[in-house]
């Protein structure tokens, strides 16, 4: 009954935060246009894949040390581990954006208006990273609600009030809106964090430790989130900013369906985890083919809303996004064969597969890239589809295979 209710919790919010991110992408491609908004997208698919890096792959480590801690009530211990952290997530994040500012002033000569914003959003990433961390520790405690609100709700949120009240004109004013709401979902963070915990300063926790776990996740880490925003990317290299505002907006529809496997996968992965060392396979497949006829029952109307009426869906976010229906079609695809395969990601790291599935993350990212490198500078909209649609289906399809040899589940049965 925990399990189901604290799912159930972390549905409500994942389902609030998505409505959030849908009006705040909306606003912006409304107010700003086509052109600036794909500045904005360009920019925050940069952030994510740097905020992912200065983590360090700290994030699950510091779940996992401060859930050991808070257990064995040892604050000490609790509060150096992520006090730790902290310090080494701040200096590396400091350190990238030295080497970046350095670059983007030669590159650009000057700091000139028409750039300022990349060095705006580049000073978020400090505090992303921070708060990122912070709300693991917070989730480790059992705070899952707080943990939740924390890392996915309060700085949309702001960042909409902002907007609705500021109204910027330019990607330069976007930029300041986005610094400030994330400044305040750090305060905000960090007073919850201060208040709530026994907080002392100190960080006695032996670093060897730290970095032989978090080094271990690192790669397997910032892989995983290149692959989210590998489209976007591409095409600040090869397309237009209107291209970018297009594709952006396509897949942040298409995977709204990853809220309901999102809480699946809450409720399923500790089960996975206590069959598999019961050693009851069989209970194990039926709790892998049970999870997925739940994702696919509830993603379905999801998924034929947008197949059968993805002008309406695009019209939310302007006139100019209604040609590219076809775009949104094959990326909600994409999306149902993911929910089709099923839970496999958890299932093999719920099983001790774990590095069978980063190298299968690694295998998907590298070839989607080189594939990319082909088609993307001669089809720059349409090569991003290709490729972000590789990414995901090459993963499903090459860890289904590996749950089908270690455990021998197929996942593309219904039966």
């Amino acid at each position: 009954m925990n399990i189901l209710k604290g799912s159930a919790i972390a549905l409500i919010l994942r389902v609030l935060s998505a409505m959030v991110s849908f009006i705040v992408a909306a606003s912006i491609t409304r107010n700003l246009g086509t052109e600036q908004a794909g500045l904005y997208f360009y920019a925050t698919s940069l952030i994510v894949l740097l905020v992912s890096l200065c983590g360090l792959g700290l994030n699950n480590t510091v779940l996992k040390y401060v859930s050991i801690f808070h257990n064995q009530k040892d604050n000490d211990k609790l509060n150096g581990v992520v006090n730790k952290s902290i310090l080494w997530v701040v200096t590396f994040s400091f350190f990238i954006i030295i080497l970046i500012a350095i670059y983007l002033n030669s590159f650009y000569h000057s700091l000139a208006q028409d750039h300022l914003y990349l060095f705006l959003f580049l000073f978020t990433i400090p505090s992303l990273a921070i708060t990122a961390l912070i709300s693991h520790a917070i989730q480790a405690k059992g705070n899952v609600a707080a943990s939740m609100i924390i890392a996915g709700l309060i700085q949309p949120l702001s960042f909409l009030l902002i907007n609705l009240l500021i109204k910027p004109k330019d990607i330069t004013g976007l930029a300041e809106c986005y610094l400030i709401s994330v400044t305040f979902a750090l305060l905000v963070c960090l007073i919850y964090w201060v208040r709530r915990n026994n907080f002392t300063l100190n960080i006695n926790f032996e670093s060897k430790v730290l970095l032989a776990s978090c080094s271990s996740l690192l790669v397997f880490q910032v892989f995983q989130q290149f692959n989210t925003v590998i489209g976007q990317l591409f095409l600040g290299v090869w397309g237009t900013n209107t291209e970018i505002a297009i594709f952006a907006v396509s897949i942040k529809v298409a995977t709204l369906t990853s809220f309901i496997m999102f809480a699946v996968n809450r409720v399923v992965a500790p089960k996975f985890a206590s069959l598999y060392a019961d050693n009851d396979m069989e209970g194990l497949r039926k709790a892998v083919i049970q999870s997925k006829l739940i994702m696919l029952v509830a993603t379905l109307p999801l998924i034929l809303i947008l197949l059968i009426f993805p002008e309406f869906i695009l019209s939310l976010f302007g006139t100019e996004y209604i040609a590219n229906v076809t775009i949104l079609r094959v990326l909600a695809l994409v999306q149902f064969f993911s929910v089709w395969v099923g839970s496999v990601s958890y299932l093999l790291i719920m099983t001790g597969q774990e590095k069978s599935h980063r190298n299968n993350v690694i295998i998907s990212t590298v070839l989607s890239s080189i594939i990319g490198c082909i088609i993307v500078p001669y089809h720059p909209l349409w090569g991003a589809v290709i490729i972000s649609g590789l990414c995901v289906t090459m993963t499903c399809y090459l860890s289904s295979r590996v749950v089908t040899k270690e455990l021998n589940i197929k996942t593309f049965s219904l039966f």
